[in-house]
């Protein structure tokens, strides 16, 4: 459902009535189109010849047979006709001097226009049931705690709020509302441990203690974090050139930009998305549009922001971000469809830490770990007939500031090369609206342990209504080493997880 508020405004005069100034004194035309037939036995009505007994006031002209709709009868003579065409005359400037008064009223409030929607909510909801196999007491199920047991969840609950009240500006907003981090591993308290234990981590309660709670049945309340998903304010007075400022989803790619559930096609959102191998999101300012030339539509990005910062949205330093993307589409409606990206970010990121020592008055302030990466894409997007193909692929050069890299206890992350891919074909059948889908993806790094991973997937899809879908997927992932190990270093067995999930899907 959408929700519109906006403002309504009086309706100017109707179709086929021209409204005319009651000071004027011009003459009101006549609304058939065709010439009025001159009366017999009468003053010509000019609006200025009237008999002495027509109201001056009112500085309209005498209405002709014409303008009454009653040009078929015979015209009338002497005082008679006078008395009818002044009866006209006035019932006729009556009703454009209203008609003026309301013109007026809505040119001197135009914010009160209802052509325009000034706030629109709109969003989607999806709900479901999953389930992941992973080993007993490894360090993944040590990070999923809802691992191998079946949990019915929420997935996303995401509300875009949308506003336009003036030409060529518009503010879009999307919040995300989570359970998080209810539920997520914390530390727990060293006191606690018992004698051989170094470490532990538990879930934190998803339950809090509302002492504000006026009902004292209830004095728990659950809930969890509200996450600002995009929120940016656009001009767009031209096709070729828009700016948007504010916080956006980095523009590569297919899934990282539409990434609502109702348009994917897959119930769980690629790895090449999850990885957070480039930024997903920045804040700053971008340029942007797009033109046609014969059949194709040509487009641009170009942004600059305050980076990929892990810990912060704002930047720790004036090193910049910046980025962008172009793209061409062609598409003959109900038979193909097709979409061509490239993209590049370069951008930078870094910690940030304070340390205070004895006898000195100011704090070193520092970077522990910072490094620079630039990213490639491409991206594809085809759709012949009922049938879609989706296909990204990216490079990432990583490169750590000297004496800054991640890791610790004799472990250190080295300046390396990232590559991650994946494919998507569906199909859409007749039959019960189906759409059966495959995926394949593939990612490779210089992890800690294992290197590379492969995944293999596919599920069906089920389009309910126009607002309503419900996604199946079942996906199996493999971790391997493809690197040789030093001598004396026991080679690292492949790791395997499978999952398997179902979102229902509505969009509102």
């Amino acid at each position: 459902m959408l929700f519109t508020a906006s403002l309504a405004h009086a309706q100017s005069p109707g179709a086929g009535v021209a409204p005319a100034p009651a000071a004027t004194g011009a003459p009101a035309p006549a609304t058939t189109g065709a010439p009025a037939p001159a009366a017999t036995g009468a003053p010509a009505a000019t609006g200025a010849a009237a008999a002495p007994a027509a109201p001056a006031a009112t500085g309209a002209a005498a209405a002709t047979p014409a303008a009454t709709g009653a040009a078929a009868a015979e015209p009338a003579t002497g005082n008679d006709a006078m008395a009818a065409r002044l009866a006209a005359a006035e019932k006729r400037s009556a009703e454009l001097e209203k008609r003026l008064e309301a013109l007026e009223e809505a040119q001197a409030a135009p914010e009160q226009d209802d052509s325009k929607d000034l706030f629109r909510i709109y969003g989607f909801v999806d709900v479901g049931v999953q389930r992941t196999w992973v080993p007993e007491n490894s360090g993944l199920a040590a990070a999923l705690p809802q691992a191998n047991a079946t949990n019915f969840v929420v997935g996303n609950l995401n509300l875009y709020l949308d506003a336009q009240p003036t030409d060529h500006f518009r503010f879009l907003g999307e919040l995300r509302f989570t359970t998080a981090p209810g539920g997520s591993p914390v530390p727990a308290d060293a006191a606690t441990l018992p004698p051989g234990v170094v470490g532990r981590t538990t879930t934190q309660p998803y339950g809090t203690f509302d002492s504000t709670a006026i009902a004292l049945g209830s004095p728990t309340t659950y809930g969890g974090l509200v996450s600002i998903e995009r929120a940016h304010i656009d001009w767009t007075r031209f096709n070729l050139f828009k700016v948007r400022v504010g916080q956006f989803f980095t523009p590569i790619g297919i899934y990282n930009v539409d990434h609502g559930s109702p348009v994917l096609i897959t119930a769980a959102i690629p790895y090449f998305i999850t990885s957070r191998l480039f930024p997903t999101r920045q804040t700053g300012i971008m340029i942007y549009g797009s033109t046609f030339t014969g059949p194709w539509e040509l487009g641009y990005n170009a942004y600059v922001s305050n980076g990929r910062n892990e810990d912060a949205p704002f930047a720790f330093d004036d090193n910049r971000g910046f980025g962008g993307r172009l793209h061409a589409s062609y598409e003959d409606p109900g038979k193909m469809a097709l979409k061509l990206g490239a993209s590049f970010i370069a951008s930078s990121s870094r910690d940030w830490v304070a340390d205070y020592k004895v006898g000195e008055f100011n704090p070193d302030i520092h970077a522990t770990w910072s490094f620079q990466e630039y990213t490639g894409a491409g991206d594809v997007s085809l759709d012949i007939g009922t049938t879609r193909l989706r296909a990204e692929a990216a490079v990432v050069r990583v490169v750590y500031d000297e004496g800054k890299r991640q890791g610790g206890f004799g472990v250190y992350a080295p300046d390396a090369w990232k590559t991650s891919t994946y494919a998507v074909a569906a199909h859409r059948l007749d039959f019960l609206d189906m759409e059966p889908f495959v995926i394949g993806a593939a990612l490779h790094a210089p992890f800690y342990g294992h290197d590379t991973m492969f995944q293999l997937g596919g599920g069906l899809n089920f389009y309910i209504t126009p607002d309503v879908t419900l996604r199946t997927q079942v996906l199996r992932t493999i971790m391997t080493a493809l690197r040789d190990q030093p001598p004396g270093v026991p080679e690292i067995e492949d790791f395997h997880t499978t999952s398997a999930l179902a979102r229902l899907i509505l969009a509102f």
